[in-house]
């Protein structure tokens, strides 16, 4: 009796496990208001859409820049491009372009959910749109990545010069640590169900990680986030991913946040924070 209760214990905590870990790989439908640009309240924002070279459709808002100067907006895990809307907002207010896409998979994009090589072709593939604009200069692009965008972003900076300056938030220095964190509570019992999920669905489990890839992006600036209060990126993730940095860099730990949501715990000085980056590293 014992026994198969404690077979049943070890059958639910691998469930579970897995179902926690697997979580980075679902496709999100998209929020309502993707439908609805016009109900944003942002003014010349457009939908668009490109193509990358691996054959991801990938829709879009942009806000075309009144300084020359632009900004790729790259979102989480179980998300769309919306998620991203107070960056967008703050951004396009102090007169930078902003692009905002959905990563291959979610919302209203095309493809298939990896973390590999076809978000990294998703990402070159926006900067490359950038770059056509008549409004922008291609030496004045920067990228805020937040959680697994950060994840991708930092993996595409540390090789594609077009990033001129690059916003890390809530990122993942590693990702199989990240993995295992998620599951933490059970201890080396879930070590399976993670190590399945990667044999599943992440084949490239050998990329670079953003704990390599961050030192390679200097000379060009980098600014860490994170909420002080974030079960998901904590802290110490963090202060790992900054301290492997090298500089110029800059490791802001935002208090009473959490995953995301920075803008809610300290509107005034994300502002300001955020604006004066991208206008130091873009502008001056």
């Amino acid at each position: 009796m014992l026994a198969g209760l404690g077979l049943l214990g070890l059958a639910w905590v691998a469930r579970s496990s897995y179902r926690i870990a697997s979580h980075d790989f679902e496709p999100w439908p998209g929020s309502a208001i993707l439908k609805h640009p016009e109900e944003i309240g942002v003014a010349g924002l457009t939908p668009v859409s490109f193509v990358s070279s691996g054959g991801a459709k990938l829709a879009a808002w942009y806000v075309p820049s009144k300084n020359r100067a632009a900004v790729v907006l790259a979102h989480g895990t179980n998300a769309d491009r919306s998620a991203l809307l107070p960056e967008l907002r703050i951004l396009a207010t102090a007169g930078f372009g902003v692009l905002a896409f959905d990563w291959p998979g979610d919302g209203e994009s095309t493809g298939h959910i990896e973390w590999g090589q076809e978000e990294q072709d998703a990402l070159r593939a926006a900067l490359g749109w950038l770059t056509m604009q008549h409004d922008i200069d291609p030496q004045r692009i920067g990228g805020f990545g937040f959680s697994m965008g950060g994840y991708t972003l930092a993996q595409v900076a540390a090789q594609d010069q077009r990033l001129r300056a690059v916003v890390l938030a809530a990122t993942p220095p590693d990702y199989v640590d990240y993995a295992r964190w998620q599951v933490r509570r059970w201890g080396p019992i879930s070590e399976g169900p993670v190590a399945l999920l990667l044999r599943q669905f992440w084949p490239q489990s050998q990329q670079i990680q953003p704990q390599q890839a961050v030192a390679r992006i200097a000379p060009r600036p980098v600014l860490i986030l994170a909420g002080d209060a974030d079960p998901i990126v904590p802290p110490f993730m963090a202060q790992r991913l900054f301290n492997d940095a090298a500089a110029p860099k800059a490791l802001w730990l935002i208090p009473r946040a959490g995953h995301g949501g920075y803008a809610s715990a300290a509107l005034i000085a994300y502002q300001q924070r955020l604006t004066a980056f991208f206008l130091q590293a873009l502008l001056k």
